[in-house]
């Protein structure tokens, strides 16, 4: 009887287990924490009778079942938690856990090695359009400027798997650097200054978990380049003034935002980052306009206020194609509007790229505003 009993109460444990996320898909008694990053909310297909027939119906509907059962993003934390402690891996696209639990992105190792590398002759193209594009809107007194920004991979290629390791080549970086050099074309190159600062700096200029810059590295990164932007077009835009710096052993604003994006129950090793606290000084009159077309690496920026309070409440193209404020509403894309107008109604357009993306440097803008100029 008491063998009875055992497996009586352990069968209803079972079924106890199986219908507790069928009834929180179907009530949802309690609050779920969603999964970050690129996730999707699965949506529950729409029958039909042609649907039905053909058996696309009953295909949809286990896709949406197997995505949104009840607790499911607590399941998937669970098992990526188990493949990250027992196995070392990452069950995130193009995460790349390195030595002392460094998190790296793919795209980030393949720049630093030159896997990505385009070529010395698409370079040479794409300086020659920007100088005859600095030229063309030199003439209507307004400035263009590229932003070489750093790399984690490029600054902490120490901490690489060595599964990871390859023969290091010519890599985009250096190429657009010596040709910008050579050129007429205004440039910054935080990639160079921040690992020549590596060993320097109170604070850390990279997180562990992330894989943008610092927040410390980022603020120094954004004064400099005010600075810079007043000396080439004579402006005069607000000062960033810096007033100190916070420590916190807990990674905020966007410092552990690889380690977010792994989805698993407790956070990876990290270290204290430090975190600004600043305020903008206003000149009398401030209508210097700019316009950013930038990756993610700018994000960070405009989160600030930047492109509004210092940058003339210009736009930031992101990936130039989604326009932001405006995006935030409604979807506004690039391609739907009059490149030359838009480009003419800011003082100063800024290029910037992680050395991740410098293969695909400016993400079209060059070609297409070359295009409507030539």
């Amino acid at each position: 009887m008491k063998s009875n009993r055992l497996k009586n109460i352990l069968f209803y444990i079972v079924l106890l287990g199986m219908l507790i996320p069928m009834i929180q898909h179907m009530t949802h008694f309690a609050n779920e924490k969603g999964l970050k990053g690129a996730v999707k909310d699965p949506k529950a297909p729409v029958i039909s009778i042609d649907a039905w027939r053909n058996g696309t119906y009953q295909d949809s509907m286990d896709t949406y079942l197997n995505e949104a059962f009840g607790f499911r993003p607590d399941f998937v934390r669970i098992h990526n938690q188990i493949q990250y402690s027992l196995y070392g891996k990452a069950q995130a696209r193009g995460v790349i856990i390195g030595k002392e639990w460094y998190l790296y992105e793919y795209n980030y190792i393949r720049a630093y090695y030159g896997l990505d590398f385009v070529g010395d002759s698409t370079v040479n193209s794409k300086i020659e359009k920007l100088e005859f594009i600095q030229d063309t809107l030199e003439k209507m007194n307004k400035q263009i400027l590229v932003v070489l920004a750093p790399g984690k991979g490029s600054y902490l290629p120490e901490y690489f798997p060595d599964s990871s390791k390859h023969e290091k080549g010519r890599t985009n970086y250096e190429a657009y650097s010596e040709r910008l050099k050579e050129s007429r074309v205004n440039f910054v190159d935080f990639h160079h200054w921040f690992r020549t600062m590596k060993d320097e700096t109170p604070y850390p200029l990279y997180p562990k978990g992330g894989i943008h810059w610092s927040k410390y590295g980022e603020i120094l990164a954004a004064d400099s380049m005010i600075k810079y932007i007043e000396k080439i077009g004579d402006f005069d835009l607000p000062d960033l003034v810096i007033d100190e710096f916070e420590t916190s052993s807990t990674n905020k604003e966007g410092d552990y935002d690889i380690g977010e994006g792994m989805n698993i129950l407790f956070q990876t090793p990290t270290y204290p980052m430090a975190y600004p606290k600043f305020h903008i000084e206003h000149p009398e009159k401030n209508t210097t306009k700019g316009l950013f077309i930038a990756d993610s690496y700018y994000w960070g920026m405009f989160n600030y206020g930047f492109s509004n309070s210092i940058f003339g409440e210009g736009q930031f193209w992101f990936y130039n194609n989604e326009i932001y404020p405006d995006s935030f509403d409604e979807q506004k894309l690039v391609g739907g509007i009059d490149i030359r107008k838009e480009v003419e109604s800011n003082d100063f357009i800024v290029l910037m790229s992680t050395d991740a993306n410098l293969y695909k440097f400016a993400f079209g803008f060059i070609d297409r505003l070359y295009e409507a100029y030539k």
